[in-house]
């Protein structure tokens, strides 16, 4: 019982505030600004040790706030124990977990099969979508596209068939 009121509070916290709790909206910014600590780094072209100390320092952020919504994916998906196999797979789940494997590569060289994330570093940019869930704005404007889905798709439909016979 102790456990499920724990996790209640810890899914209440992780997600996007609302006005009347402060713990959840600071968490909100703090999540923010390591998002945008951990991009600092990809704006230059050399690399310096504290660019590895940050990189290493979010990347254990993400992977806490990871393995928390993991914990919590019952209460956001509301399919009791299939959340937590469904949740892996849902966009954002795979957006956090891309912006956290190249990492994952740099703190542990061990792993062999990770060093070919080495290479796909750009895919750090992807920390910029994790953004995406703690913005209000940015939340407002995905809930219009979805409620005219149907409208936009045809819109849509319009102008590539307009493009393709205007070609």
């Amino acid at each position: 019982m102790a456990w499920k009121k724990i996790r209640r509070k810890i899914f209440e916290v992780i997600e996007v505030a609302d006005e009347t709790n402060s713990l959840s909206g600071i968490y909100d910014v703090i999540m923010m600004l390591t998002i945008i600590v951990s991009i600092i780094p990809l704006a230059f072209k050399e690399t310096y040790p504290a660019f590895d100390v940050i990189d290493k320092v979010t990347v254990c952020i993400f992977i806490i706030d990871y393995l928390l919504r993991l914990f919590t994916a019952d209460y956001k998906l509301n399919r009791k124990y299939l959340s937590f196999i469904i949740y892996p797979i849902t966009p954002m789940a795979l957006i956090d977990l891309i912006s956290i494997l190249p990492s994952v590569a740099l703190v542990n060289g061990g792993f062999r099969l990770l060093k070919v994330f080495r290479l796909l570093r750009s895919m750090k940019v992807f920390r910029v979508f994790k953004a995406v869930r703690y913005s209000n704005s940015i939340q407002m404007i995905l809930s219009v596209f979805k409620r005219t889905k149907e409208s936009l798709l045809v819109v849509c439909g319009i102008a590539v068939g307009y493009v393709l016979v205007s070609a």
